[in-house]
């Protein structure tokens, strides 16, 4: 026999109401009575009649924010792709995206996203966004209100998001340090390029990579940040070129790969600098093309938008917790053979 709202509400101590409020992701109930009524729920097995709820949230859609970096940026379009699968199979099922693109830069920007998407009645929100503290108190309010927060592909470290999806950087900086040592048996010199070292996925990257050299004979002679802009990445890297000339090789840990390129070619160090790099966008494919990219590290942006969406919504509409604070996505080394 199926576990009916009544019954938890009657051990929890609450209405009928209550439950039903936070069984269904709605704002409006305190976090430790919120916490007891999931507990029981869980220990009752509760399962939500899904049909009902599909044809209720058909009549008012479920309203799920998606804060991001700006449209521009490429490397989100494999995301989106992602999230639109999981929104193809969830038609039906009540649910209504809302995208708030950012600039990447000013923090005010999440937070002041994430106050309207919770004013525009959002029950729940996707955030990739800068790591600091406004932000993680921005999350941690929505959480409090009883709006989930998934944070994917960069995470917002000790706030009360539900759960992190994407890869597992400090793997990826390791992974991406094992292949330097690799094309360097002994003394080498690199430069780090890095878009914004306020974002946790970059910075871990970054600093992963740099711990993995430290019993190698690799010097990192420096880390730039070029803001994901191709004019910042190309004057940085052109600088850095003429301050380095014995350089060896770059990390790209991420940023405008076509700005590298073509600071590189300028130079003339196309295939005698060793570059490792990170995804697969057209400049990338290309530059593996012409010899030019020795490596690019995957990371399956295509799942990090499709499983969050998914977990975003078991979780408002079912109330399935995420097995893991952590959903890692593959991690795999693509080289131009595997083109």
């Amino acid at each position: 026999m199926s576990v009916t709202i009544r019954e938890i509400a009657q051990q929890a101590g609450v209405s009928r109401g209550t439950v039903d409020r936070v069984l269904n992701g709605r704002s409006g109930v305190k976090p430790e009575i919120r916490e007891r009524i999931l507990a029981i729920a869980d220990k009752l097995q509760y399962v939500p009649n899904v049909a009902a709820k599909a044809l209720a949230y058909n009549r008012k859609p479920i309203q799920i924010g998606i804060v991001m970096p700006p449209k521009e940026i490429s490397f989100f379009d494999d995301i989106r792709k992602g999230i639109h699968a999981a929104e193809d199979e969830l038609k039906g099922l009540g649910i209504c995206l809302e995208y708030v693109y950012i600039n990447n830069q000013l923090p005010d920007e999440g937070a002041r996203a994430i106050q309207t998407l919770i004013a525009n009645g959002a029950s729940g929100i996707l955030f990739s966004a800068i790591d600091d503290e406004v932000n993680r108190a921005s999350i941690d309010k929505a959480t409090e209100q009883g709006i989930p927060v998934v944070t994917f592909n960069s995470d917002v470290e000790n706030s009360k998001r539900s759960c992190f999806v994407g890869q597992d950087l400090g793997k990826s900086g390791e992974i991406a340090a094992g292949l330097m040592t690799r094309m360097f048996t002994g003394k080498a010199k690199v430069l780090v390029i890095v878009a914004n070292m306020k974002f946790h996925a970059h910075r871990m990257r970054v600093q992963y990579f740099k711990e993995k050299l430290i019993q190698s004979e690799i010097e990192i002679v420096d880390v730039i940040e070029g803001y994901d802009r191709y004019e910042d990445t190309f004057r940085k890297l052109n600088e850095s070129l003429k301050m380095y000339p014995d350089l060896d090789g770059i990390y790209m840990a991420t940023g405008h790969a076509g700005a590298c390129i073509d600071a590189v070619k300028l130079a003339g160090k196309g295939g005698h600098l060793r570059i490792v790099c990170n995804d697969l966008m057209p400049e990338v494919e290309q530059g593996l093309r012409e010899g030019l990219i020795d490596f690019t590290i995957m990371q399956n942006p295509v799942q990090q938008g499709y499983r969050s969406l998914r977990i975003l919504y078991d979780l408002i509409f079912n109330g399935k917790k995420p097995d893991h604070e952590f959903q890692y996505t593959d991690t795999s080394i693509m080289i131009a053979e595997s083109l």
